[in-house]
Parts: C-alpha cells; sequence; structure tokens
C-alpha cells in the first residue's frame, strides 16, 4: 500500500510541474529527506555555486526550466547525477548531500 500511496503523491506532483505554474505550485528544486516524505527544503539558485544540503536528501521535484548536478559530498566534489529540468526522481540507493546548477 505504501508504494500506491508513493505513486500517487508523485504522480500529484509530476502534474502540478507540466500545468502553468501558480502561486501554490512549486518553483525550484525541491529536496526531501526520504521517498519524497519527511524533512523537505526549497531552493531557487541563481548561480552555479555549491549549495550543502541541510540532510541527506532521497527524492527531489525540479520544477525549474534548469538542469541540476547532484552529489554525494558536502562540497559538490567527486561524482555528480544530472537533474533534468522538470524532473522528479526518488534517489532511494544515493545519500545526495549537495547541488549545483549545470554549468553550461
Amino acid at each position: 500500500m505504501r508504494i500506491v500511496a508513493t505513486f500517487a503523491a508523485a504522480l500529484g506532483l509530476v502534474v502540478a510541474v507540466a500545468g502553468t505554474a501558480s502561486a501554490d505550485e512549486p518553483t525550484g528544486i525541491t529536496f526531501w529527506q526520504a521517498d519524497f516524505s519527511g524533512q523537505s527544503v526549497n531552493y531557487t539558485p541563481t548561480t552555479d555555486a555549491c549549495v550543502a544540503l541541510p540532510f541527506a536528501v532521497h527524492s527531489e521535484l525540479n520544477a525549474s526550466s534548469s538542469a541540476f548536478l547532484l552529489y554525494t559530498t558536502p562540497d559538490c566534489s567527486g561524482y555528480a547525477i544530472t537533474i533534468p529540468a522538470t524532473d522528479l526522481h526518488s534517489l532511494v540507493n544515493h545519500d545526495v548531500r549537495s547541488f549545483a546548477l549545470t554549468r553550461d
């Protein structure tokens, strides 16, 4: 049943991202501590500076038009996972600890 509830919540987020943004819809990139649950934090970065997250995250909603690099280190070093614009992703096998806008 937890899988169904998680899928329903994720589907709701995808629908929100697909439509025209309103004041109630998310913007920027939102991270959750667990699989779209637990603590959350939202950012709308404007530079490609590294941002250390306040806790390890395991899911994200990128409601922006920018791609992001996600890192398991707190200083944006090492291997990165690229998250495209308007992406919804569960990262249960990674402890994401920092992120940055992609550097094109």
